[in-house]
């Protein structure tokens, strides 16, 4: 398995440094060029969620794995703490669009930070 780990200021100008990681990692396991734009909009969708939790956190990380499976993207943020997963945020829009953009999405925790985890499944013969 192959990972990348990027982090950044966790503001909202610096997610297409996010978005542009996983592409490139999705394209480098050949997903279609469909799935590269759902794991880019996920990251994203995914980026903004956790940055609204808490506009003040110190960084936003990404790890993107490749696998046999596929992509696995997962996004936490540095110096967010909350209640995870928020009161009522599997009826979020937001989740909503996770869920439909990710062949898989769920909360987790990584070092004790609120994280979401995605993935794009690779598809045989595109």
């Amino acid at each position: 398995m192959q990972e990348v780990r990027v982090s950044v200021p966790a503001r909202a100008d610096y997610l297409h440094v996010l978005r542009a990681v996983a592409a490139s990692v999705g394209a480098r396991r050949d997903l279609s060029f469909e799935a590269i734009d759902d794991l880019r909009i996920a990251v994203d969708e995914a980026g903004a969620y956790l940055l609204a939790l808490k506009p003040s956190a110190d960084k936003l990380c990404l790890i993107v794995k490749i696998s046999e499976e596929g992509v696995t993207a997962t996004l936490w943020g540095e110096g967010i703490t909350t209640k995870w997963p928020p009161p009522g945020s599997d009826d979020s829009l937001s989740w909503k669009v996770l869920s439909g953009l990710a062949d898989e999405a769920a909360f987790e925790e990584l070092d004790g930070a609120p994280a979401i985890r995605l993935l794009k499944r690779a598809t045989s013969g595109r």
